[in-house]
């Protein structure tokens, strides 16, 4: 069987990983136990780095001083969207969460997870660099937390349910009137633009969503589509300039103040690494789910054999009114002038757009 390229790549990691984590564990940190809410359990990028970060690397890097209990919020029932609502309560010290889940009580953080804005991974990056302070002001003044990790999840795809005929002749025309699942509603306004059906969905009720026929069409990443066997129901990856999912951990806002110095700085560092290692994943994890979803080789199962369509330049160009007007637009309506005149300093000239109400 092949070996995984990402198995590789962590492999490759794992001596500096064990030297980072020797010195770590000498800093003086308290004694504590954390409940941790992580992503979804068919993400492998909670379980190949997530869950084995804090059930095993955080207790071990302390000297055993910090326990973890931490589960999928699938395995706990929730759907996602109230995620940083009980973070906020106090249910849980640290918390998985994606961004644009959190938009309807904070759409100036929705700003970096508007579909169209790039489809370059590199500027993309640079883009969220610069709107990172902004984010952690909100997750702080908004949600009494503390925004420890950012990430990038595999480019954002459409997988549908299409006819042979439809997947030959594909046009941008073919969306019209598809059931399309979105997670916000910049993407459902980005749905709409197409002349699809936008659908807010939790992830966790896509697959049988697909399989009732509620749905034609599911926006999401590759390497969630894989994990969660999308494969095994549609048949088509649209490669929509669909932009990013951006994924954050935070912790709660009582808890890190309990913290002393020492163990702040302790959390800190480990985050960071886990973080860094999260950078590197969302490449190779990008290539191994599209060869997974589509003719192989797979390094971790059975390829899916579906086909991709890629548009072409012209197609993205067409788009670009789409983006400006319906999502673009529509945003900076709901966030506001002062929202958007920021917006427009600190990300619009590295994106090349301009949010204007």
């Amino acid at each position: 069987m092949t070996t995984s390229p990402i198995l590789r790549s962590l492999a490759l990691a794992g001596a500096g990983l064990a030297f980072f984590g020797a010195a770590s564990a000498q800093a003086e940190v308290q004694k504590r136990h954390f409940e941790i809410v992580t992503g979804t359990h068919t993400n492998n990028f909670v379980t190949t780095l997530e869950l084995p970060f804090f059930n095993e690397e955080l207790p071990e890097r302390s000297g055993g001083k910090i326990t973890t209990n931490a589960v999928p919020y699938t395995e706990l029932g929730l759907t996602g969207f109230e995620i940083l609502e009980l973070l906020e309560l106090g249910t849980s010290d640290i918390s998985f969460g994606v961004i644009g889940y959190i938009s309807g009580t904070s759409p100036i953080v929705e700003g970096l997870e508007l579909p169209g804005l790039t489809n370059d991974l590199e500027t993309f990056r640079a883009a969220l660099a610069d709107y990172r302070p902004l984010l952690e002001t909100q997750f702080e003044e908004n949600h009494h937390a503390k925004l420890m990790v950012l990430y990038v999840q595999p480019k954002l795809q459409a997988y549908c349910k299409l006819s042979e005929a439809e997947t030959e002749g594909f046009t941008l025309d073919t969306l019209r009137g598809k059931k399309m699942r979105v997670h916000s509603t910049a993407y459902a306004n980005f749905v709409e633009g197409l002349g699809g059906v936008p659908v807010t969905m939790a992830f966790a009720d896509i697959v049988p969503a697909l399989e009732r026929g509620v749905l034609d069409c599911a926006i999401t990443a590759p390497n969630a589509a894989y994990g969660a066997k999308m494969q095994q129901i549609t048949n088509a990856i649209v490669d929509l300039p669909a932009g990013y999912s951006t994924h954050f951990l935070a912790m709660n806002g009582d808890t890190w103040n309990s913290l002393n110095e020492d163990t702040q700085a302790f959390m800190t560092e480990q985050f960071a690494d886990l973080e860094a290692r999260y950078k590197e994943f969302t490449v190779t994890a990008t290539e191994e789910a599209l060869a997974c979803l589509t003719d192989g080789p797979c390094g971790i199962g059975e390829p899916g054999g579906m086909t991709l369509i890629s548009m072409d330049a012209a197609e993205e160009e067409a788009l670009k009114p789409t983006v400006e007007t319906y999502v673009l637009k529509r945003w900076a309506e709901r966030c506001g002038d002062g929202c958007a005149a920021e917006w427009n300093e600190l990300v619009g000239g590295t994106l090349g757009l301009t949010a204007a109400p």
